[in-house]
């Protein structure tokens, strides 16, 4: 290259140089400034500041919507269900029927959430019943006559779980596994009510805890009389037709305070 092309090449230089605001865009002279070798500090100061500023407005969104998750502001769902329980629980406050315990010739009560445990003691024997009312309520099964004008009332909710009786003489305790009987309906003319309240469904006899390996007799296949004798025995215990309707009422009365108790916590539950 010719010494004139390079003072040519290099007066260019310097005119670019010295008028480059001329060729740049008025809109954007602030920010190339700030870009300027000399002034780092200012454009990064700037960066952050805007950077600083949209992360803490991200993290509030997002934080927000972790606490309405997480603290449970309710949903229509949520306020319908408690609406729902509220209603309920007044129902069945106003539905609730009391049983006296004192009613149950001579036993002891010990209640342990849906575990009732009832205990009498009777000369040299001790006498034990346990039940659990998980699961125990039925509708009780009504008879309709076709030419009764009248509506059908509500089936009574009644509360039949299983029971075992234990009765313990030292070490060894004879067992009846037991169930209240289910309302029948006799086709039959002529032939005899079924009268038990409740029956026996096994027997067994053993020392200390009942295990799994332990013999057991079902009462469908015993000797009828050698049942009707087991019946006799367990009725002068105090154990008769008339105790086992106490006893259903006591369970009936006791699984509803357990129903209206947990329609309660759940309406706590889902307040919160």
């Amino acid at each position: 290259m010719s010494a004139s092309a390079v003072r040519s090449s290099l007066c260019l230089s310097r005119f670019l140089s010295n008028n480059r605001s001329v060729f740049i865009n008025p809109i954007h002279k602030s920010l190339y400034s700030l870009g300027q070798r000399g002034t780092p500090s200012v454009t990064r100061s700037f960066y952050v500041l805007s950077r600083n500023k949209n992360l803490k407005s991200f993290e509030k969104i997002r934080l927000t919507n972790a606490y309405i998750c997480s603290c449970g502001v309710h949903s229509k769902g949520d306020e319908e269900l408690v609406a729902f329980l509220k209603d309920e629980i007044e129902n069945e406050k106003k539905a609730e029927k009391t049983f006296d315990a004192s009613k149950l010739n001579g036993f002891q009560v010990e209640l342990n959430e849906a575990e009732v445990t009832l205990t009498k003691k009777l000369n040299n024997e001790i006498i034990k019943i346990t039940s659990n009312v998980n699961n125990s309520v039925d509708a009780e099964d009504t008879v309709l006559d076709p030419n009764d004008a009248k509506e059908p009332q509500e089936a009574e909710m009644l509360a039949k779980p299983e029971f075992t009786i234990e009765i313990s003489k030292g070490n060894k305790i004879l067992s009846f596994h037991c169930t209240f009987s289910q309302t029948m309906q006799d086709d039959e003319p002529g032939s005899e009510p079924y009268n038990d309240v409740f029956q026996i469904s096994e027997i067994s006899i053993h020392e200390g805890e009942f295990e799994d390996h332990t013999y057991t007799v079902s009462g469908d296949i015993m000797d009828g009389y050698l049942y009707d004798l087991l019946m006799n025995y367990l009725e002068e215990r105090g154990i008769t037709n008339d105790f086992a309707d106490k006893m259903m009422a006591f369970f009936t009365s006791y699984e509803h305070k357990l129903y209206i108790s947990l329609l309660q916590k759940m309406k706590s539950f889902v307040e919160k």
